[in-house]
């Protein structure tokens, strides 16, 4: 079976994929992604082919128009406008056509809601498709609110269901380039937006999300139509850590690891002081994964500040992980059974950080605007507290247990099979 796999976005929106397209090719299978140049050596690196889409969210995140865009597109309406018109938008119509090339003799597409096309594509080929977001954000249920809409606020069985509609209102900014791809390359009509979010001509579309069911216990209105098969973690092969990590933990207690991953500090100046009061008074150590939060160390004995590593190898030898609540960190973070205390941003942050909270995996958490030194300190001594140490092995314990990409292997060589055997 070949597997072409589209997916825009940030490293979050891109891992996920990799990790199954690497476990797929384990049993035999072919993949390919077709993702921004940005991920290329991420992708070859971990034996995947790899395609290039014309978007690339990270190399427009290193301009100064896409970080006014995406940071502070209300601020700029104007520029805003000009930027779609001239930048996005275009490029978005080249990654549709890089999608249709780099599914040619696929058997099955499995794609990120962002990639608008995707079900198109299948269509014309005449071969099946799968979405895979990689957070719950798709098929309307019950028991919580589209995270887009309400991440946090429980708002009724009824509310909740209903905003999950602005899934099918997804695709309007990018409905033009999607038909016009339509009528000059896969010689379809024009249709409407949202159309294909479901279904195609009547048949549904699978979802699969990559995360773990034991977060989800509660959620029974996703019944059929959704499958959780367990998180992908990355299978980090020869990767190690450091020289200079490994010394570090050596030299004294656990320490806590810090990582913001792609996300900046409003005021990382102002945490680094309160970080370092709090972290003095509790008699702690701290390894700070710097990524794009502003903050790094030079001169404190008891901090080390690196630019990056494997979390999954790192997050084990931590006394404690302090993270934005993105679900890739999230996941490692629980993989690890280390205490979580989360500082969630935006997006699906604050949604993740909630819940882990209601379900006793990581403790209150806390905006950047509310940090104080008091705060951090409290939290530090909560992490010494036996129930949240347990609490922690429990779900470290849930989760040896699944194999995630496995699972959806499977999964989709099943539906697939009862596809092309109807």
């Amino acid at each position: 079976m070949r597997i072409a796999i589209f997916t825009l976005g940030s490293r979050g929106d891109v891992q996920p994929y990799v990790a199954l397209a690497k476990a797929a090719i384990l049993k035999g299978h072919s993949a390919v992604i077709c993702t921004g140049k940005s991920f290329q050596s991420f992708i070859e690196g971990n034996g995947v082919e790899f395609e290039e889409a014309t978007s690339d969210l990270m190399a427009m995140l290193e301009t100064e128009e896409g970080k006014m865009v995406f940071n502070d597109a209300s601020k700029h309406p104007i520029k805003t406008k000009h930027y779609l018109r001239d930048v996005v938008n275009p490029a978005y119509r080249k990654t549709l056509d890089d999608f249709y090339k780099s599914a040619q003799g696929a058997d099955v597409i499995i794609y990120h809601p962002k990639a608008f096309g995707a079900p198109d594509i299948a269509k014309s080929l005449g071969i099946p498709c799968i979405s895979m977001p990689p957070v719950p954000i798709m098929y309307p249920i019950e028991e919580f609110p589209n995270l887009a809409i309400s991440p946090t606020r429980n708002l009724g069985k009824v509310i909740n269901k209903l905003t999950y509609k602005i899934m099918d209102k997804a695709e309007i900014a990018s409905i033009k380039e999607v038909n016009d791809f339509r009528e000059k390359t896969l010689n379809l009509p024009k249709r409407k937006s949202g159309e294909y979010t479901f279904k195609i001509d009547g048949r549904e579309i699978p979802i699969i999300y990559p995360i773990s069911p034991y977060l989800f216990k509660n959620v029974k209105s996703w019944g059929d139509k959704v499958y959780l098969p367990g998180f992908f973690y990355l299978d980090t092969g020869n990767e190690v850590l450091e020289e200079k990590i490994l010394e570090f933990i050596n030299l004294g207690k656990e320490p806590f690891v810090i990582s913001f991953s792609s996300m900046p500090l409003k005021s990382p100046d102002l945490f680094k002081e309160k970080l370092v009061k709090a972290l003095k008074e509790t008699d702690n150590r701290a390894i700070i994964i710097a990524g794009n939060s502003g903050i790094a160390f030079e001169r404190e004995k008891e901090i080390l500040t690196i630019k990056a590593a494997p979390h999954t190898l790192l997050f084990p030898l931590a006394k404690g992980i302090i993270h934005h609540g993105g679900v890739g960190t999230m996941a490692a973070a629980l993989k690890s059974g280390k205490p979580q205390i989360i500082i969630p941003f935006a997006v699906d942050q604050p949604f993740w950080a909630n819940r882990l909270y209601k379900l006793g995996y990581a403790l209150k958490p806390i905006k950047e605007s509310e940090v104080t030194t008091e705060e951090l300190i409290s939290r530090f001594k909560e992490v010494e507290k036996a129930e949240v140490k347990q609490k922690a092995q429990n779900i470290k314990s849930a989760l040896s247990e699944e194999n995630g990409t496995e699972n959806a292997i499977i999964y989709i060589e099943r539906y697939c099979d009862s596809y092309y055997n109807k």
